[in-house]
């Protein structure tokens, strides 16, 4: 009985040892994590929830713009991404020589496509090889998925062109060894809405929920929340080198608020480039844009400066610069910031040259989706009369444009 005993107590205190590790190990689930809007302990898998999926919720003018491209497709045409404006669309890639994975993924696609049917949806899958895979074989890979370019489009194209759609729109890997195997929708406004693992039963399903969801959008949803796999959708990136292009940009406004410029969407907005030691140019072009704040009430707009000297031009500086043209601060904002963006900025947001004591005069117009619509030359009353009007035109938009012409 003595030996009995505490070979008894050994046995009940590993029993608790293994409950305790069970239960610890239970809490560190992925959907558990911390700041994760996903599943939670209390749900079971679903559509909603999709077991390790983290989901997120983002402002809708916070999602990416999918800007217009040209490629070719399966029958060696042109296919302009313009023609899907108006309705949802799923991207994925893949290459046809591929002997797996990309085979099952655009298996997936064939039943998505069959199970929205009667949905007005395109498909878009857009090969990482383009060198290899030549409309021709395009044609024949998509014969084995009964695809049609006018609902599913097998896109080849030179290999820049797929690495700035891959890379710079959607933020994926574009290689044949290591391309990403999600599929990635875009709602009818042009916006990067989701994405969705094609091996997962839950997300699949919630893909199609997801899918009608947008079909049936009548307006841009402006003022909503999205929730979405999209995490890294207005998230301010420090290393500005890792961004292959500015498409979308943070800087700081004279009160020390932060400024994204994706904050902007529903409002038509001018911005022109300055700096607060400048004695000609950016004096007089100021004083310009102090009596067009006035004008503005019939012309909504807001004005949004951006200085060139930034490691001058901190926030106070600006607020002291900003009140001697009496700007006032919901209307006219003054934004400074890191130095290589703010040049990134000017060349490949605004296609204009900007350095600490020399930059483009022009005032550049942007619309309420964030595209850039023409710039200006305030010293000429023709072209204020024709950035007047331009700025009603974009006022009276309701949807993003399909087509916008490419400098």
């Amino acid at each position: 009985m003595k030996k009995i005993f505490p070979l008894l107590l050994f046995t009940i205190a590993l029993g608790c040892c293994i409950v305790a590790m069970v239960f610890a190990l239970k809490s560190l689930r992925p959907d558990r994590i911390a700041g994760q809007s996903g599943s939670s302990s209390t749900q079971n898998p679903s559509a909603e929830h999709p077991p390790g999926a983290v989901l997120v919720d983002v402002p809708w003018k916070h999602l990416p713009s999918v800007p217009q491209f040209v490629l070719t497709n399966q029958h060696d045409e042109t296919f302009d991404s313009a023609t899907l404006a108006g309705k949802p669309y799923a991207v994925s890639f893949f290459f046809a020589s591929c002997p797996s994975i990309c085979r099952d993924l655009n298996a997936q696609v064939q039943r998505l496509n069959e199970q929205l049917r009667n949905e007005d949806v395109g498909f878009v899958s857009i090969s990482v090889d383009p060198e290899k895979d030549t409309p021709e074989i395009l044609e024949r890979y998509a014969n084995d998925y009964n695809a049609t370019p006018e609902r599913w489009a097998m896109l080849t194209g030179p290999l820049y062109k797929v690495r700035e759609i891959g890379e710079q729109i959607f933020r994926v890997i574009v290689d044949p060894a290591t391309h990403t195997d999600n599929i990635l929708l875009v709602d009818k406004w042009g916006r990067y809405r989701d994405r969705f693992k094609w091996d997962d039963p839950y997300d699949m399903k919630r893909f199609t929920t997801v899918v009608k969801e947008l079909a049936s959008e009548t307006e841009p949803p402006l003022e909503k929340t999205i929730h979405t796999r999209n995490a890294m959708a207005g998230l301010e990136i420090d290393d500005v080198s890792s961004i292959p292009w500015i498409r979308e940009f943070h800087l700081v406004e004279r009160s020390g608020k932060k400024f994204y410029s994706r904050e902007m969407t529903g409002r038509v907005w001018i911005a022109n480039f300055f700096f607060t030691s400048c004695p000609g140019i950016c004096q007089k072009q100021n004083e310009y844009l102090r009596a067009l704040q006035e004008r503005l009430a019939d012309h909504p707009a807001t004005i949004v400066s951006i200085t060139t000297d930034p490691n001058t031009d901190l926030p106070a500086v600006l607020s002291e610069y900003a009140n001697k043209f009496s700007a006032d601060q919901d209307k006219w904002l003054f934004c400074t910031g890191n130095e290589l963006l703010i040049r990134r900025i000017s060349s490949e947001f605004f296609r204009a040259h900007a350095s600490e004591n020399h930059h483009s005069s022009q005032l550049f117009v942007v619309d309420k989706w964030g595209n850039l619509r023409g710039d200006f030359n305030w010293q000429e009353a023709d072209q204020e009369v024709a950035m007047l009007e331009l700025i009603d035109q974009l006022n009276a938009e309701t949807v993003p444009p399909a087509d916008l012409d490419k400098k």
